[in-house]
């Protein structure tokens, strides 16, 4: 078996100690994120970004927003 030299997701620490209560908020604001939990692991949250670049580029204010909204960062 060869192991891959990378991945097309990140795996960040969630803002708040539920992923999946983060995740649900992020929904609010067209952001689709996978809490942890899912993958036995608690407190983070996958972000996938093997779609289009543009896609990817048009998220990240909006990504932007959502942190400083909710969290105030």
């Amino acid at each position: 078996m060869v192991r891959p030299g990378g991945t097309f997701y990140i795996f960040p620490k969630a803002l708040e100690a539920d992923a999946n209560a983060f995740c649900m908020k992020a929904k609010e604001y067209d952001l689709i994120l996978v809490p942890s939990d899912s993958f036995g692991v608690s407190g983070y949250f996958r972000m996938a970004y093997c779609i289009d670049t543009d896609k990817v580029k048009r998220s990240i204010p909006v990504l932007e927003r959502f942190v400083r909204e909710e969290y105030g960062l």
